[in-house]
């Protein structure tokens, strides 16, 4: 005898023989989901607890097929998200060519990945069995505020699969199958297709019920945004740096350049070096001196560390201004422009060792440079 998990309440809503208590089986009403034949609540101590169809059991496949239904429209009214899940393939027309990708194995950036949609943020109501175009829907996802948008069909499949024509009519089909009653509680991602196999080199496994995505907009253009570090030379002929947050998406930075720049590194927005003294602002400077370029600042100089300079102060109560050696160190840059400084020090000298270990520290991070010349 078939163990019927669900039923139909006195309400109209779908209820789980678990959401039944001995106190509230005596007081509801239960029906048959497929045939509307009454039921019982069968909560005994040995057997696992079920709902008794009156009479002859109806057809199983009915059953699935309007528990299905139901039970889907139930978790689309019911929940602020309905997020669903399929593959796309990357679009992006700079991909084979991406030196991000080819130089770091940027893995942010596959050839197939699994896209999550939440349809709730695009429609708001779900209806049992209606008709677009022609073709009956299991369910219908269509909007209130945008009548104009082409709806999605949710169907469930027992044992028959949707038909090739409405397949082939264009309209984006979500199609689930549906074996046992947990089948249509499970999350909806997709499990069967040329777009499985194209991401992970297999289909579904046997003991997974399919589900299949019909007609969805599969090429996406993915574009990430990068950080972005820049030298330049000022007006007085000197080597200056910049760096911008979210600069640049990694589709345009082989063509996008700060104005006036003459190096630069970009690294994704959502990468930083692991080491939390070093920033991209250092990797940049480090990567510029490495390249050759005449760059004067204090904080690379070999001396830095242990480096004083006489530093004005003022004494409040008389007003009298006077000078004490302070750590350059400890100077902000917004009281001394290292730059300018280190051009005017007769003791400047690069520490190559320190360019070094910063280049190092930031191995595996996805950056990408870029020089004029």
């Amino acid at each position: 005898m078939i163990q019927y998990q669900h039923a139909i309440g006195f309400n109209g809503e779908v209820i789980n023989i678990g959401d039944v208590t001995l106190e509230t089986r005596h007081v509801q009403q239960f029906s048959c989901i497929g045939c509307g034949a009454k039921m019982t609540a069968v909560l005994g101590k040995i057997r696992a607890h079920h709902f008794r169809h009156s009479g002859d059991s109806c057809s199983w496949e009915s059953y699935l097929h309007q528990l299905g239904k139901l039970i889907l429209q139930q978790r689309f009214d019911s929940a602020r998200e309905f997020p669903v899940k399929y593959y796309v393939r990357n679009g992006c027309p700079h991909f084979l060519e991406c030196r991000l990708r080819e130089d770091h194995a940027w893995g942010r950036c596959p050839p197939v990945e699994l896209r999550t949609i939440d349809l709730k943020q695009y429609y708001d109501t779900c209806e049992v069995e209606a008709t677009y175009q022609g073709f009956k829907a299991d369910l219908m996802l269509t909007s209130s505020e945008h009548p104009e948008w082409k709806p999605v069909f949710l169907e469930v499949a027992v044992s028959h699969n949707c038909e090739q024509n409405k397949i082939d009519s264009g309209i984006r089909i979500i199609e689930m199958d549906v074996q046992s009653e947990s089948d249509v509680v499970r999350d909806i991602v997709e499990s069967h297709g040329e777009w499985l196999l194209q991401a992970s080199g297999s289909y579904h496994t046997p003991d997974v019920p399919a589900v299949r995505f019909y007609n969805f907009k599969r090429a996406y253009e993915p574009r990430y945004l990068l950080d972005r570090f820049y030298l330049f030379i000022d007006e007085r002929g000197m080597y200056r740096a910049g760096l911008k947050r979210n600069a640049v998406h990694c589709y345009d930075v082989e063509t996008k350049h700060e104005e006036n720049s003459c190096f630069e590194v970009t690294l994704s927005a959502d990468y930083r070096p692991s080491n939390q003294q070093v920033s991209l602002y250092a990797l940049g400077m480090a990567l510029a001196i490495q390249k050759g370029y005449d760059i004067n600042n204090c904080t690379f100089c070999s001396h830095y560390s242990r480096c004083s300079l006489p530093f004005e102060f003022i004494d409040k109560p008389s007003g009298k201004y006077y000078y004490k050696w302070i750590a350059n160190k400890s100077i902000p840059p917004s009281k001394l422009d290292k730059w300018l400084q280190a051009v005017n020090c007769s003791k400047y000298h690069i520490s190559r060792r320190l360019c070094q270990k910063i280049i190092d520290s930031c191995k595996g991070l996805p950056y990408l440079e870029w020089s004029k010349d």
